[in-house]
């Protein structure tokens, strides 16, 4: 079983822009006055096609719509990859659930790709999360995508990704994303040389559950045989992953590059969760944490994977005997 190559091409970034505003609030009148009283500083942000109301806000909060961040992101775009066309970038995806509460938007400049070796390309992309029901903060955070199979992975969050609430006090600062990621280059050759090493280190098939867990950190005990819901969560994860380590592995080798694709595809198209759209973002941040993890674990002259994988080999074992 080989993986062929996904078919893609660029989304419209207006998918994900639709009117939202802050509307005034009341509030019924005390004892049986059918009068209301309007409050000084609470408003409602409020879905305008839909007439559905996301959150209560103070009169601090500064409203950002999808498309306002989508222009900041830009700007951001145009330092990062050296650009001065918004014609350069392309909508690589749109994450948003049904409700419109939040989105995530990838955007990727057209020829800013990359080969770790030959024939397997890599790109970087820009990644705007933003939200309307205060479950995020508008946030802007450098992740790579590899083509043939469009799996991402959030690189480095720690010191690239930058941050802030909405409020006035922030908005100010967009600057500050493209001066804490530099030179994208050097990015580039930082994953280039971890993909190298990754793809050194043997990795056998058996051990691919385990480590999907220890990276997403899934644990599970023998109290789930009582949750039928938990369990058909499982074996929907167990299949996904039997099949991914199937195609990977057969198709690269056992190796740790075969495994980290294995967690990228995983990570981007989740199976087994709750709320895929919503699990997606934080499933790509741990496993390119897991690269960094893994890579400094087998660095040492005493690794092994029973010591590495502990108790989540004990996590996959009870997966597979569902």
């Amino acid at each position: 079983m080989t993986i062929a190559a996904r078919p893609w091409k660029p989304r419209n970034p207006q998918e994900a822009f639709f009117p939202v505003e802050m509307r005034p609030l009341f509030m019924r009148g005390s004892g049986r006055s059918e009068s209301y009283n309007k409050l000084d500083r609470h408003f409602a942000v409020v879905d305008v096609e839909r007439q559905n109301p996301f959150a209560v806000v103070t009169e601090e909060y500064k409203l950002v719509t999808n498309e306002a961040a989508y222009v900041m992101a830009a700007e951001v775009m145009q330092k990062v990859f050296h650009t001065t066309q918004l014609s350069d970038m392309e909508c690589l995806n749109i994450t948003m659930p049904k409700s419109r509460s939040f989105c995530h938007i990838d955007l990727i400049h057209k020829t800013a790709d990359f080969s770790p070796w030959e024939r397997d390309k890599w790109t970087a992309f820009l990644r705007i999360s933003n939200s309307y029901n205060r479950t995020r903060l508008l946030r802007f955070e450098l992740g790579f995508c590899r083509w043939i199979c469009l799996n991402g992975i959030i690189f480095g969050s720690k010191s690239i990704e930058f941050s802030y609430a909405h409020t006035r006090r922030g908005m100010d600062r967009v600057d500050r994303f493209a001066e804490n990621i530099g030179d994208i280059r050097k990015l580039e050759t930082a994953l280039t040389e971890k993909l190298h090493q990754l793809k050194r280190y043997h990795v056998p098939p058996k051990e691919m559950l385990p480590l999907l867990c220890r990276a997403f950190d899934i644990r599970v005990t023998k109290e789930v045989l009582t949750k039928q819901r938990r369990v058909s969560d499982l074996l929907a994860l167990r299949q996904q992953a039997s099949s991914l380590t199937e195609a990977y592995f057969s198709d690269m080798g056992p190796h740790g590059y075969a495994a980290l694709n294995v967690l990228t595809d995983y990570a981007s198209r989740p199976t087994g969760v709750i709320a895929p759209e919503a699990s997606m973002h934080g499933l790509q941040e741990k496993a390119g944490s897991w690269m960094d993890d893994f890579i400094s674990a087998i660095k040492s002259p005493d690794f092994s994977f029973d010591h590495y994988l502990a108790e989540y080999r004990q996590t996959a074992e009870l997966i597979e005997a569902l």
